[in-house]
């Protein structure tokens, strides 16, 4: 089988994913792990499917040989993150998502998504390393300062939480979330 064969359609495969297609995206990864097709991707959109499914022991074997293949790969990384995750394994999440996040350091996507596993483990002092160190450099990210103000809200720090979400309001006025969270965060201090 060709190179461009097995790339072309492994991006079918993702194309199947994005639809939500997950059974013949499914079935795409199988017949291309049978032929012997990059195998790290593969493996890691497999588990990716695999997930969606809410075969969450699929996920995890999948995601193990694709680490296996490719331990320092972001988007490998962040995929095994969120599977353990889900699995309740904490500890190896923080620990996969921290890693993605120092493979890619300039990447928003891994970034933000391997802060939000971080607020999610409920370890916000740990997305709060990756992002500022981030956000030194990439100013203009309302994702980012959102999740800054999110992971600070956890922390129980008001005013840099409001701080964060304002930035990230002035950037992207419609910042949905960030408007919910400073909502609750006014909800919060006309309790106290």
């Amino acid at each position: 089988m060709s190179q461009h064969y097995s790339t072309q359609t492994l991006a079918d495969a993702r194309r199947l994913f994005k639809k939500k297609e997950y059974p013949e995206a499914l079935q795409v990864c199988k017949t291309l792990l049978n032929q012997k097709a990059p195998q790290a991707d593969v493996l890691t959109l497999e588990a990716l499917i695999h997930k969606q499914m809410g075969h969450l022991e699929e996920a995890a074997k999948s995601i193990q040989l694709a680490l296996g293949q490719n331990p320092t790969h972001p988007v490998t990384l962040f995929t095994a993150a969120l599977i353990n995750l889900k699995l309740s394994n904490l500890d190896q999440a923080k620990k996969q998502a921290m890693k993605a996040a120092r493979e890619a350091p300039d990447s928003p996507q891994i970034i933000c998504q391997s802060a939000m596993i971080l607020v999610n483990a409920q370890v916000p002092q740990h997305a709060l390393q990756i992002l500022e160190k981030f956000v030194q450099k990439n100013q203009g990210n309302a994702d980012a300062w959102y999740l800054i103000g999110k992971s600070q809200a956890a922390l129980d720090n008001a005013d840099a939480a409001e701080y964060a979400l304002q930035k990230c309001l002035a950037l992207q006025p419609g910042h949905v979330n960030a408007t919910r969270c400073l909502e609750r965060l006014g909800d919060r201090s006309s309790q106290d």
